[in-house]
């Protein structure tokens, strides 16, 4: 983007369905985004499930029914009988839980456990519309789980007698209709529930971290959403490539690579961003290290090259120079030692590739980067070249660091501002365009 072009953002209604569906779209793409995330968190959520089960004792189940049936010798109609079971009912279980009744339990079968254990071992459950109460005896020891669900349907009926003080004028009878029948798979834990709501929960925690991430991420990820916050023409973008990072250099085998046809891209769009004054002096820098802009400089100049226009690159990063390693050039001389009037431009300059890109490497490194920059000796160098080269690429330091970037764009035409996708910050970025401008 050049300094003195401004981009044209589109308006949208913010309620639009358009933009409700595209803000949906971005969600979603978000969270793929951060996948690793989500896999992390489920896979946290099935092994602390495989824990869970892991450590929890297994629990066997007996169950029995009794019925709840009427007798006596009071004449009493079927409805009045039902009406009388259904009300005593509910108080039988209230003796199921008793301490008494965990007490007859103990003393009938035997077992070394304190009547608090036994009742917590029992539960009865009954249906308001029927007479019917179920009882369950949940215990580790399945052989156990089923003396004391055996020891219930031979004691209730008895100890309810005995509470109710019924003698021989009982009206009401307890019968086991079913049971008492173990169940020989434990009923906990669950495993497979508790897998499947181990994943659930992991994942769910997932989207909530991804979207929170994804909330507080101000990294760039569209080029409209760049161009809005800079106020400046996003030009090309850059596919990456993973070969790349060893071998940042296109070569003749990349010619048909979409890294390739990106960078032909943004010199057609540098070509027509101002069509009435194009850029001849170009600085290209990022933000911050790491984005980018040293391969960036070279694989433009050299689609400038491929072109055959009359390119120079400058590598005017005066404090951490890199072009000469890229491109395995002479470093002990080169802008340096043209600003400090050791020696012309011309006498310096290296050719590099098979399409003669014209290269001035960064030469000695001295302890006052900025001050050279800004000297009048730069101004001087800039006006040389303009009249040789159709255009000059100028290969800078990030600008948040330092001032170089700054200084030397004050003797260009343009600025490039490398953003790297999903890293480079909206502040920094601000931080960047600030700095231009001021």
């Amino acid at each position: 983007m050049t300094k003195d072009q401004l981009a044209s953002a589109q308006s949208d209604d913010d309620n639009s369905p358009d933009r409700s569906l595209a803000a949906f779209r971005a969600q979603i793409s978000g969270l793929l985004r951060v996948w690793p995330v989500l896999l992390i968190c489920t896979l946290l959520g099935l092994a602390g499930a495989l824990v869970v089960n892991q450590v929890t004792r297994p629990e066997y189940q007996a169950d029995l029914t009794f019925f709840v049936a009427t007798s006596g010798t009071n004449a009493t109609t079927a409805l009045q009988a039902d009406e009388f079971a259904q009300r005593r009912i509910n108080s039988y279980v209230g003796v199921i839980s008793s301490e008494l009744f965990a007490k007859t339990i103990i003393a009938d079968t035997g077992i070394s456990l304190a009547p608090a254990d036994v009742t917590a071992m029992i539960t009865a459950t009954v249906d308001p519309d029927t007479v019917l109460m179920d009882v369950t005896v949940t215990d580790v020891d399945p052989d156990r789980a089923e003396r004391v669900a055996a020891s219930v349907a031979r004691n209730l009926d008895t100890v309810i007698g005995e509470v109710d003080n019924r003698e021989n004028k009982s009206q009401v009878e307890l019968r086991v209709i079913s049971g008492p029948t173990l169940n020989p798979e434990p009923v906990s834990p669950r495993k497979t529930l508790n897998l499947a709501l181990g994943g659930a929960l992991g994942l769910a925690l997932g989207i909530a971290l991804a979207l929170a991430i994804q909330q507080f991420d101000t990294s760039f990820r569209n080029r409209d959403r760049l161009a809005a916050v800079v106020g400046a023409p996003t030009l090309a973008m850059l596919s990456a490539d993973p070969a790349a990072r060893n071998d940042p250099v296109l070569s003749a085998q990349d010619n048909k690579t979409r890294r390739a046809e990106g960078y032909r891209q943004l010199r057609t769009s540098l070509r027509f961003v101002n069509a009435t004054n194009p850029v001849q002096v170009l600085v290209v820098t990022s933000s911050v290290e790491g984005e980018g802009k040293t391969t960036t400089a070279i694989n433009l100049a050299q689609t400038f090259s491929k072109a055959s226009v009359k390119t120079l690159l400058v590598d005017a990063d005066l404090r951490r120079p890199k072009l000469e390693h890229h491109l395995d050039l002479e470093s002990s001389a080169g802008l340096t030692t043209v600003l400090l009037g050791d020696a012309t431009w011309s006498e310096v300059v290296q050719d590099w590739g098979p399409d003669h890109l014209t290269v001035l490497a960064s030469g000695p490194i001295p302890p006052n980067p900025s001050e050279l920059l800004s000297s009048e000796a730069m101004s001087q160098f800039m006006e040389e070249v303009r009249k040789e080269f159709e255009v000059v690429i100028i290969d800078t330091p990030p600008l948040l660091p330092v001032t170089d970037g700054v200084v030397t764009a004050v003797v260009a035409d343009g600025v490039l501002l490398v953003v790297r996708y999903g890293t480079t910050k909206q502040e920094q970025v601000l931080g960047s365009v600030q700095s231009l401008s001021s």
